[in-house]
């Protein structure tokens, strides 16, 4: 799969290269005002990669299907020398309202001013969502949690955006996102888990990079991001 790699990525990777090779830096970086001195412009936090090579008559593709989320592979990264906490393990009953959770809010997400059209099946679908749920960090252990202690933390995802007819990644998103009580996730016990804030943005996320690789999007946010010599 061909992603659009950012020029200062590919400049920065060539450079390491040759300090492995040599052992010593020649390279001074620019400062502001030097022609070669890059400015970021419509950066963010989530950055999505587009593969607009294999979304060939994705313009017109409208029908979504979201696929069960991927649970199983969850790495939790414990707070420094804090003891492995085998508790974290998803049980079934907590996936059944998880999985629920994720498709009520990408369904929201994706919905909203009628953007797209959710299926329930993959034969109905032009597109298909994959996420799978990567690491959950938390601020605090499960005693320092239970005392009322820094309860936040983060929880990261992937999201694939699938070409159905194809099978090829036309979006993809890696994205972490904060919440104050990262231990919900950890705890759901009804259908209104309270991580539903973070669900519902991983679904705008991917309805972001949707809408711009179709060319619909007005939002100026939503361009991929670029990187300009200062004049």
């Amino acid at each position: 799969m061909s992603l659009k790699l950012l020029p200062a990525l590919t400049a920065s990777l060539l450079i390491l290269g040759g300090c492995a090779q040599n052992d010593t830096a020649d390279y001074t970086a620019p400062e502001k005002g030097d022609p070669a001195f890059l400015k970021g412009q419509n950066t963010r936090a989530d950055e999505l990669y587009m593969n607009p090579d294999s979304s060939e008559g994705a313009r017109v593709f409208r029908n979504v299907y979201i696929a069960r989320a991927d649970l199983s592979h969850i790495q939790v990264i414990k707070p420094e020398e804090s003891p492995v906490d085998d508790d974290w393990k998803v049980t079934a009953k907590e996936e059944d309202l998880l999985q629920h959770a994720i498709i009520k809010e990408f369904t929201a997400a994706l919905g909203y001013q009628s953007a797209y059209n959710i299926v329930t099946t993959p034969e109905q679908a032009d597109m298909i969502i994959h996420t799978t749920v990567v690491a959950i960090h938390p601020n605090a252990t499960r005693e320092q949690a239970v005392a009322g202690n820094r309860s936040g933390g983060a929880i990261t995802a992937s999201i694939a955006l699938i070409n159905a007819s194809s099978g090829n990644v036309m979006v993809r998103s890696v994205d972490t996102r904060s919440s104050d009580n990262i231990w919900a996730f950890n705890q759901v016990d009804n259908d209104d888990p309270a991580v539903d804030l973070i669900f519902r943005s991983w679904g705008n996320s991917m309805r972001r990079g949707m809408l711009h690789l179709q060319g619909r999007s007005s939002d100026p946010l939503a361009q991929p991001m670029e990187l300009k010599e200062q004049k």
